[in-house]
């Protein structure tokens, strides 16, 4: 998946770091083949924010209380649970990862990423799969992977590699990011566009699901099951476009609630990004639909934002709808609302950043969250 060169040079980087110790070697010759098929590389992300300015809303229905944290609270990260209230934390966003990956042969490699995050510090295995280039235009792979539903999928846990503090939480983070299964990338090029596809498909299950943590009690069990689905990327000079399309059955279960529900989840996810070294514009939209046995709630979300590089400082100004749709509000009552928000980013040095960013929130249906005005600030790398 492409990212804006500029920041493309800094997710890299944490890709490309070659380790020194292989335990596959059996002389000094084959010692120094051996470690040259491995390669270890890392990032970490230290973040702190609270809500600067939320008196709670005459007109909020919403829940008093989400993730742990009086409202009104302001939801980062919605898979992982991530939620700032009053009070200055380090814990919703903080993380770390490193990454592993031996070159077999030419054509085979395999990839293993573990990540630790503050919110949850029990080390969570993001990526375990292996790749085998059949030619210069066809690969695949098979193991444990993100789901590519979003445009930074591939690097939403990597900082470095987009300018906010984390990615839109409007279009980014679900019950689930990963999938179990297997996928098929295809490259080419068609003139001077560059193009690249896949198609994928597999499962997944969460017995302990942070995203519904927030706001149920118990531990709510999730499975994606018969996911399968596909994108398209096309890239010509600082245009690059991209478009997606999943579905899959959603089960899902709560014992202490005694409650349980399927819904078929089909999604559909547009980007287009334009990046002339100076100046950028980032955008993204997506839809997800959710259909019951009683009703349906669709879901349409965007993002949209431009920044400019000024030697090592980017300013980025950025604006972000979420809203849901439901057929019948006695069944799902839905929600929405929309976020603005200026980042500053000051980039160290090639593997490393600071950033600071504000965000206004608003609750627009006045039942989940309530208004708030939120300021973060984070420091990020990669080795």
């Amino acid at each position: 998946m492409a990212v804006p060169q500029f920041f493309r040079q800094r997710a890299l980087a944490a890709l490309v770091a070659t380790a020194c110790l292989s335990p596959f070697a059996a002389s000094a010759a084959d010692e120094d083949t051996a470690a040259s098929r491995l390669h270890v590389s890392g990032f970490a992300s230290i973040v702190a924010g609270r809500n600067i300015d939320s008196p709670t809303q005459p007109d909020y229905a919403g829940p008093s209380t989400l993730g742990g944290r009086a409202c009104p609270c302001y939801i980062t990260d919605w898979t992982n649970g991530s939620v700032y209230g009053d009070d200055l934390t380090f814990k919703p966003e903080s993380r770390a990862g490193i990454q592993l990956r031996y070159n077999a042969t030419d054509k085979l490699y395999f990839v293993t990423q573990v990540v630790t995050r503050a919110v949850e510090p029990k080390p969570a295995v993001e990526w375990a799969y292996g790749s085998y280039k059949l030619n210069d235009n066809l690969e695949v792979q098979a193991g444990r992977k993100r789901i590519p539903l979003y445009y930074y999928s591939d690097f939403q846990d990597v900082g470095t590699a987009y300018p906010w503090i984390g990615t839109p939480p409007e279009l980014y983070g679900w019950e689930v990011t990963n999938y179990n299964g297997a996928s098929v990338r295809y490259k080419t090029k068609l003139g001077r566009i560059n193009l690249s596809s896949s198609v994928f498909g597999g499962k997944e299950t969460k017995k302990e699901t942070p995203y519904y943590a927030m706001f149920t009690e118990g531990d709510t069990k999730v499975t994606w099951r018969n996911l399968v689905g596909g994108d398209l990327e096309a890239s010509r000079g600082p245009l690059t476009v991209r478009a997606v399309y999943m579905q899959a059955q959603v089960d899902t279960s709560n014992a202490t609630t005694e409650w349980s529900d399927t819904a078929r989840l089909r999604a559909f996810g547009l980007a287009a990004n334009l990046d002339f070294d100076d100046w950028f514009v980032l955008s993204e939209v997506t839809r997800l639909s959710r259909t019951y046995d009683a009703y349906r709630v669709d879901a349409p979300a965007y993002t949209i934002g431009a920044g400019y590089r000024w030697g090592s400082w980017t300013p980025m100004l950025n604006f972000a709808h979420y809203e849901e749709k439901s057929t019948d509000h006695d069944w799902y009552e839905p929600a929405a609302y929309q976020r603005a928000s200026l980042t500053l980013r000051y980039d160290i040095n090639e593997t490393s950043s600071v950033k600071v960013q504000f965000d206004k929130y608003k609750d627009t249906t006045h039942n989940f969250g309530d208004d708030l005005k939120a300021l973060r600030a984070a420091y990020e790398m990669v080795f």
